[in-house]
């Protein structure tokens, strides 16, 4: 699976104009009879990417496991070269045996990137324009991120219990104005070691949409007096179950339809456009998770920025939620100017994907499902008694 990790990257680095998704090339490939390895001439190649994609730059190479080996040894070639001008231009070629599958991502492919957008290794991507304008202009998909307004001491947009046990508002968190600065409200998080220590303390957004696939960028402001501050964008999709899960603003254990019971659903349903109303959140499971460490001085405001990708192998997210979360020791920690907002559209092929339970895996779900049925077919096959003979003899 390098091509799909290669083509994930160059889909949230930009800047070139790449398939729609590598299932189409896969497709287009087996249709044609295509097959290209590392030993293919740059002269066929270069027919291949100009005639059949109408392209200028092809990636291409072999990856294959070395036998004999326990661990995991793989001899690895990646070849990329622009057939833009008569005679081609190698941007990058590797042939390798790595000690570790690591070594492909983390070493080859970052190579192989950095030599694609010729920067210094090491250097961080150079700014998407796309990205950066789509940042200004769009709009924050986190209802009252700046906690200004509330009902009854819970901000809009937010749920109206907090912590490990679900408790109410005002003690563990509380909307309280920002010391010095009273017309600006913050969250606010207060606890001693006994809960610092263990739990620690969160506080959930209420749920807004996202789209596989899509790059969006998360933002706040925060600042604390000692303890550890972590944020995690959680992203769900759909798992029909007969287990029910507690829907968001509510402190229900058993499930509840949704959460049309609770105030926070009020302020859901007036959501416009994009934030529309949530689905059955009983029969919603986390299927993405974006951990954002946050780092900065203590006693002052410190801003964290940070983009992320939702997208699973099986399943499809489309509701995210912000968990704030602050634990270790005990003090204080504030929050202010919550922003998410989609920087980079998903690529249109983002949806043509071969279900598998992970990226690692090269074994799709239904390949899977095939080699079980397989296998329990030549099962019983083998578990059949033989047929009864009939005997050739006449009736004694």
């Amino acid at each position: 699976m390098v091509g799909e990790m290669i083509w994930q990257k160059l889909h949230r680095e930009g800047g070139f104009l790449i398939p729609d998704s590598m299932a189409d090339v896969r497709d287009f490939c087996e249709m044609n009879g295509i097959k290209v390895g590392p030993d293919t001439p740059l002269e066929k190649v270069r027919d291949i990417v100009k005639s059949g994609f109408d392209a200028d730059i092809a990636i291409w190479g072999s990856v294959e496991r070395v036998p004999g080996h326990s661990t995991d040894v793989y001899d690895l070639v990646i070849k990329c070269v622009d057939f833009s001008t008569p005679t081609p231009t190698v941007i990058y070629e590797k042939s390798a045996r790595t000690n570790s599958v690591s070594e492909i991502p983390h070493l080859y492919v970052q190579q192989l990137l950095d030599a694609l957008y010729g920067r210094q290794p090491g250097s961080p991507p150079p700014p998407d324009p796309i990205a950066e304008e789509n940042w200004k202009k769009n709009p924050n998909l986190i209802v009252g991120g700046d906690f200004e307004r509330a009902v009854n001491g819970v901000p809009v947009g937010w749920e109206d219990r907090a912590g490990q046990d679900r408790e109410p508002l005002g003690r563990l968190v509380a909307w309280v104005p920002e010391p010095g600065n009273p017309r600006n409200h913050v969250i606010r998080f207060s606890f001693d070691r006994s809960v610092g220590d263990s739990t620690g303390v969160m506080y959930y957004s209420l749920p807004f949409q996202v789209q596989e696939g899509a790059t969006y960028r998360f933002q706040c402001r925060w600042r604390s007096n000692g303890p550890a501050v972590k944020v995690f964008i959680k992203c769900y999709a759909e798992m029909p179950s007969e287990y029910r899960t507690e829907s968001p603003g509510t402190k229900s254990r058993s499930g509840a339809a949704g959460p049309g019971a609770s105030s926070a659903t009020s302020r859901a349903n007036s959501r416009t456009d994009a934030r529309a109303p949530y689905p059955d959140w009983s029969q919603m499971r986390e299927c993405y998770r974006s951990q954002q460490n946050l780092k900065g001085p203590l006693n002052t405001w410190n801003i964290h920025t940070e983009d992320f990708t939702p997208r699973h192998t099986q399943y499809t997210p489309t509701w995210g939620r912000v968990m704030l979360y602050a634990y270790l020791g005990e003090g204080t920690v504030e929050f202010d100017d919550i922003v998410i907002k989609q920087i980079i559209p998903p690529s249109p092929g983002e949806s043509k994907k071969d279900p598998r339970r992970s990226l690692a895996s090269g074994v799709t779900l239904k390949e899977m499902e095939e080699r079980e049925k397989a296998s329990r077919s030549d099962a019983g096959q083998e578990r059949s008694p033989p047929a009864p003979q009939r005997s050739s003899g006449g009736a004694r």
